[in-house]
């Protein structure tokens, strides 16, 4: 991939800016809970860690919602970290009522939500598979009010040049927090040619 194309400015955003501004927030006093799907092997792939044991991963187990009820646990595991849960739009509907829990907690969370309104990694796994994807979108959710109407505090973003501000607003949040973010998949397909299709399908 060529290096323009990491830091498009408009919207949807690109993995690789999020990523930088991720990089950017992430300190030994930051613990990570990772989820499944497309997001999770840009992460892999890019994202530092500095710290034995500082990102919660788990690689090809196909764990769609674990990230927030990880992120619940390991805020008690881990009472004076920060704690960075991260899954895409699709994953964090399978276990999205566990905010519920986070906000009677008074949990320290920030969970990111990387919005594509699809199951991204399910789509081009059946396009490979069966030549057509099918049953692997939805429609539009309110992320920021979502979250809001269990307790948390809600974040959006629209545009690359608004991400920076909002994630430090978000990540200074003292308990529950969730922010959406516009992603742009389009370069997947660089990511993924070195991919064997044949141990994730």
């Amino acid at each position: 991939m060529q290096q323009n194309s990491y830091f498009r400015q408009g919207t949807p955003i690109h993995p690789l800016t999020i990523i930088h501004e991720m990089q950017d927030i992430i300190d030994n006093d930051v613990t990570l809970c990772i989820d499944m799907g497309s997001f999770h092997i840009w992460l892999a792939r890019y994202l530092y860690s500095f710290r034995a044991r500082q990102m919660l991963i788990s690689n090809g187990q196909q764990t769609m919602g674990v990230a927030l009820p990880w992120g619940i646990g390991a805020s008690f595991v881990r009472p004076c970290d920060k704690i960075i849960s991260v899954s895409g739009d699709g994953g964090f509907m399978q276990s999205s009522m566990e905010l519920e829990t986070a906000v009677r907690l008074n949990t320290n969370i920030l969970h990111i939500i990387w919005v594509d309104n699809a199951y991204n990694m399910v789509e081009m796994q059946e396009e490979v598979k069966y030549g057509r994807p099918s049953g692997v979108k939805f429609g539009p959710i309110d992320f920021k009010r979502y979250a809001e109407s269990f307790g948390a505090k809600g974040f959006s973003v629209e545009c690359a040049s608004q991400l920076r501000e909002t994630l430090r607003k978000a990540i200074a949040v003292d308990g529950p927090a969730v922010l959406a973010i516009p992603v742009d998949y389009r370069d997947n397909d660089k990511l993924m040619k070195h991919i064997n299709y044949n141990l994730i399908i």
